[in-house]
């Protein structure tokens, strides 16, 4: 178990509802301009972030995986990290099978039209939730 000198606070927060709230010994995210990762100690920063998954490794060693739909990283100098999602979906709340069909929806639509940009960052969002949550069903 690690102690409190090696984790540090972490709140995911969506615009709908606080997702969690733990310690963790390390937190990876995409920032718009590349991955991030954080660990206890590291230097205060606010960092943007992009559609893509945010691993959360618990004081315990389990894993969280949450997909993101942009938003803000706050990195304080007391050991806390806040992520202030647009969206916010941990592995365990995606309904894969509604991800899929959703998928093949907008597939469709993107054949009629494959330069729509509301439909390509629709796919990329839903691509993000089945890639959190496949990667949480192996985990």
């Amino acid at each position: 178990m690690a102690t409190a000198a090696t984790t540090m606070h972490v709140e995911v927060v969506s615009a709908e509802r606080a997702v969690l709230s733990c310690e963790a010994t390390e937190l990876y995210a995409r920032g718009i301009e590349g991955q991030i990762g954080i660990l206890p100690g590291h230097q205060p920063a606010l960092i943007a972030l992009d559609v893509g998954p945010v691993k959360i490794v618990l004081a315990d060693g389990q894993v969280e995986l949450i997909a993101v739909h942009r938003g803000l990283l706050f990195v304080d100098a007391d050991r806390r990290c806040i992520v202030l999602a647009d969206v916010a979906e941990p592995a365990s709340g995606i309904d894969v099978r509604r991800a899929r069909a959703k998928a093949t929806q907008l597939e469709q639509q993107l054949e009629a039209d494959p330069h729509d940009e509301v439909l390509l960052a629709a796919m990329k969002r839903n691509r993000i939730r089945l890639e959190v949550a496949e990667a949480a069903s192996i985990l």
